[in-house]
């Protein structure tokens, strides 16, 4: 049986949010639900049933939540995350931003539900994570695993946008970080032709884009 939201991992917030403590325990409980349903669907229930997290803390200050999640992944405190980077789910802690900032920096991001979305998006990493047995390199291209997070959370899952083979295949090669709403229209349109366990087992593949690229060209 599930756990009632009552009982999730501890949540810290600064004072001024303290009054909105069950509307974010609602959108995390949200958020789990959504990835176990999502896990129960692909027959990953398993994966699901441990908890993802132990530790939530909400951030009412861009430069406050940047410098936590520097400091908890080690890395230099000066360095500039992006505005939209706005949620992170590292050892074992999930942090993120307010809705009010999110929805100002990412307005193509704001959906129904699109709070509660951003929370399942960082938890499905970590579910991709552990249905390939804790390899991380394993996951594939960037518009592949974050593709998948963006599926799994049912992210954008109307949009209107409609990509060209070969603005599908620039993007499938760009190493860099590309728009989140073409990584949707991509990664759904390859689950539509493929099964997403065959997709996600083949990622690790050197050659995967590549492939799926002959696919489109063919």
């Amino acid at each position: 049986m599930f756990k009632p939201y009552k009982s999730l991992p501890p949540l810290v917030l600064p004072e001024e949010l303290e009054n909105r403590r069950e509307e974010f325990l609602r959108y995390l409980h949200s958020a789990r639900e959504n990835i176990r349903n999502f896990a129960s669907g692909y027959c990953w229930d398993n994966l699901a049933e441990e908890e993802f997290f132990d530790q939530v803390m909400i951030f009412d200050d861009k430069k406050k939540y940047n410098t936590a999640l520097l400091k908890l992944v080690e890395a230099d405190c000066n360095l500039e995350l992006p505005d939209t980077y706005c949620a992170a789910l590292e050892k074992r802690i999930l942090m993120a931003v307010t809705p009010e900032y999110y929805a100002r920096v990412y307005p193509e991001g704001i959906e129904e539900r699109s709070y509660e979305k951003l929370f399942t998006h960082e938890i499905a990493h970590r579910l991709h994570i552990r249905i390939l047995n804790g390899d991380e390199e394993a996951m594939g291209p960037i518009w592949f695993f974050e593709g998948f997070a963006i599926f799994a959370a049912d992210q954008f899952s109307q949009s209107k946008l409609i990509l060209s083979k070969d603005e599908m295949t620039d993007l499938m090669r760009d190493p860099q970080r590309g728009s989140y709403v073409k990584y949707n229209y991509i990664f759904r349109y390859f689950v539509s032709k493929i099964p997403l366990p065959d997709l996600v087992f083949k990622a690790k593949q050197d050659n995967f884009s590549e492939d799926l690229i002959w696919l489109l060209e063919n």
